[in-house]
């Protein structure tokens, strides 16, 4: 039996695909007979209320961490002091206090391994520097890893090199790391010229939440829905290629088409917001807030198509809503990179996916009408789900 303290700066009550995996982990090491403590931000850092009675029930400790609304006060206008201070990202204060702590728990709880999680540098830090004091094993799931940091990059500033500094570290103090896919994994032991024990677990999809959602869905609707969950950034999921796509389409079609597009997720940047008030005229954009996991699915699942973006800067990993769209059985619109771990996936499942390829903007206006004709089938993805990955655990004979 291990004595496990997993660090993470984002943990429940926060809703993210990455929490979701942090916490699927700690059950599932639970249920295997390990103790597992967490160490995480306040958290007002994410501007939610505190559950003590849960926090006390599920071991969950918090170290002291600038709330939301300070950060915010700090990156103003006119008090732009926490963006030049904050080299390690939104949670750089949570650091110093977070190590104190960390220590703390190590010894009360007479930790002997300790896991954390990517993407986030704040968390590898910590983690790193509590392992190497308390000399803990270390083990580090990068769910994301940071290509962004060294891929093609022609101007190192100071923010970035001490960023690569905290991976370097961190994995040279792992004796484990954890990806999500060979590509990935090959990645980082190549920049870094490292070595340590390699596990592949796929992010997956919770089997649980796959559960809890109507396996039946009538739709009663004289329009066509198409929905994406998630949010938005320029270089790996900008919507505005596919709403052209889609105007283009709609405006040449002999026959009407009512459509909807529901974008269910952090709200798009200003800019995005004015292209889809200027261009989106032939069919309604509906810009929904985050809603929890089994919500969206539920929404998800009673949609006509679910729209996946990803640009080809991130071809080396599949994020967990690939694996839920699947789950779902719904047909899916892949407007993906061409050679990416995400496009080889859905390679297997050709009868619910049709792809277009994120850079082709006439590859993107092919894929509406195709979109349009495909009826999706129920395929088994039980070998996708989390359940089924979580067994690789057993290879870090913890």
């Amino acid at each position: 039996m291990a004595r496990i303290l997993f660090v993470t700066s984002e943990y429940e009550p926060f809703q993210a695909s990455g929490v979701n995996r942090i916490k699927f982990f700690k059950k599932s090491l639970e249920q295997r007979g390990h103790i597992v403590i967490v160490l995480t931000t306040c958290t007002s850092a994410q501007g939610l209320k505190r559950d003590r009675y849960k926090d006390h029930r599920d071991n969950i400790y918090r170290a002291v961490s600038l709330s939301l609304l300070g950060r915010r006060l700090l990156s103003s206008r006119r008090l732009p002091i926490y963006p030049t201070i904050s080299r390690t990202g939104k949670y750089s204060v949570w650091i110093p206090f977070a190590i104190l702590k960390g220590q703390s728990l190590v010894n009360k709880f007479n930790i002997d391994t300790i896991i954390t999680s990517f993407p986030d540098f704040a968390s590898l830090n910590v983690a790193e520097k509590v392992a190497t004091k308390a000399q803990c094993r270390l083990i580090t799931d990068f769910r994301d890893p940071p290509f962004w940091i060294y891929d093609q990059i022609s101007k190192v500033d100071r923010k970035i090199k001490k960023c690569q500094e905290i991976v370097h570290y961190a994995l040279k103090r792992s004796s484990d790391v954890i990806t999500c896919t060979e590509y990935s994994a090959a990645a980082l032991s190549d920049y870094y010229n490292l070595n340590y024990n390699n596990v592949v677990i796929a992010n997956g999809y919770d089997q649980d939440i796959i559960d809890k959602i109507p396996s039946k869905v009538t739709l009663h609707k004289n329009y066509f829905e198409l929905i994406h969950i998630g949010s938005f950034y320029d270089e790996g999921r900008d919507i505005r290629p596919v709403v052209k796509a889609l105007e283009q389409f709609i405006k040449s079609t002999e026959a009407p088409l009512k459509l909807k597009l529901r974008l269910i997720g952090d709200k798009p940047d200003r800019d995005t917001l004015n292209y889809l008030e200027r261009f989106a005229r032939s069919f309604e954009v509906i810009v929904e807030p985050p809603v929890p996991i089994t919500e969206a699915l539920t929404i998800a699942k009673s949609s006509d198509a679910l729209l996946l973006l990803q640009g080809s800067r991130f071809d080396r990993q599949i994020p967990t809503k690939v694996y839920e769209y699947l789950a779902l059985n719904r047909p899916i619109w892949s407007v993906v990179g061409a050679k990416g771990e995400t496009r080889k996936l859905l390679e297997n499942y050709p009868d619910n996916v049709v792809y277009s390829n994120y850079d082709c903007e006439l590859d993107i206006l092919n894929g509406v009408g195709d979109l349009l004709k495909i009826q999706a089938k129920t395929v088994n993805c039980d070998n996708l789900s989390r359940q089924a990955q979580i067994e690789q655990l057993t290879r870090l004979h913890l």
